[in-house]
């Protein structure tokens, strides 16, 4: 990053997160807050319960390149930036997930594990065979679950080693991947699926047209999962999507979403857009 980027940034730091009141009109939610575009193609967002901060993945520049120009940035949950340049050094890092003190990130062919109060890369777990790492969970027993979107696998960090746990070929562009009460959830193109970690056993959950990059899942057990073009839609076990938010034509991106479940609060990484808009869920 150079220093006149940084200066840029810390001046929006002081003078706080902007409003765009009437970006996204819909009854199902209000927009609470919105970065200014300082980041540098955010593709993830992740929420840090215990210590109140935000964490965004910047790729900073294409989703593929191994350049080390990637960052992570952290937040407040009102939206203010706190530091810009949280933790630097990866390539082009997505989809996060915490484990204790532990942050792990995709980056393209490997995880980078973090420890949180050192802002510090401890260890990167190589996947060989890995070609676009894209999101990640912790699942069973503090197993950390990571998707392929351009193989079709799904890799697994256990007893401090990474695996391909479901071969390549498996499914069609998996993306956002979550985890509850013994079960994985994972987007794949046109489909919510199930997993038992146990058998590897799948289940179809629901079907529809598009995408799926983010998918989170509220407290009554609703899907919302965004397709990055711009749409956002909840769904029900095998009920039908709804539409809860749709910046399409405003070319406005929705990447890795990342739900404050107890708040009902979604956070949206813009990617191109670079900003982060956080949504009231109403209803």
């Amino acid at each position: 990053m150079t220093i006149s980027v940084f200066a840029f940034a810390m001046a929006l730091i002081f003078s706080g997160s902007s409003a765009i009141g009437q970006e996204t009109a819909s009854e199902k939610v209000k927009q609470l807050w919105a970065t200014d575009p300082v980041f540098m193609v955010p593709e993830s967002v992740f929420y840090d319960e215990n210590n109140q901060v935000l964490y965004v993945a910047n790729i900073n520049g294409k989703p593929t390149d191994k350049d080390s120009n990637g960052f992570l940035s952290a937040m407040e949950p009102d939206g203010r930036i706190t530091r810009l340049e949280w933790v630097a050094g990866l390539h082009a890092p997505k989809g996060m997930a915490m484990r204790g003190d532990r942050l792990f990130v995709a980056d393209i062919d490997r995880v980078a594990e973090i420890d949180i109060p050192k802002r510090t890369v401890v260890k990167f777990y190589e996947a060989d065979k890995a070609e676009f790492l894209n999101d990640c969970i912790i699942g069973d027993e503090g197993r950390v679950y990571i998707t392929d979107m351009k193989t079709g696998a799904i890799y697994r960090i256990t007893g401090g080693e990474i695996e391909e746990w479901l071969p390549a070929g498996t499914f069609d562009s998996p993306n956002g991947i979550n985890y509850r009460d013994g079960y994985l959830y994972l987007g794949v193109n046109g489909k919510i699926i199930s997993i038992d970690p146990t058998d590897k056993s799948q289940k179809v959950i629901a079907e529809f047209e598009g995408s799926v990059d983010g998918l989170e899942i509220d407290k009554s057990g609703n899907f919302i999962f965004s397709d990055w073009s711009g749409l956002v839609r909840r769904v029900s076990a095998g009920g039908k999507p709804e539409v809860l938010f749709d910046t399409t034509d405003e070319k406005i991106n929705a990447a890795d979403i990342h739900l404050m479940v107890d708040e009902n609060i979604l956070l949206v990484p813009t990617f191109f857009d670079n900003r982060v808009v956080a949504y009231q869920i109403l209803k």
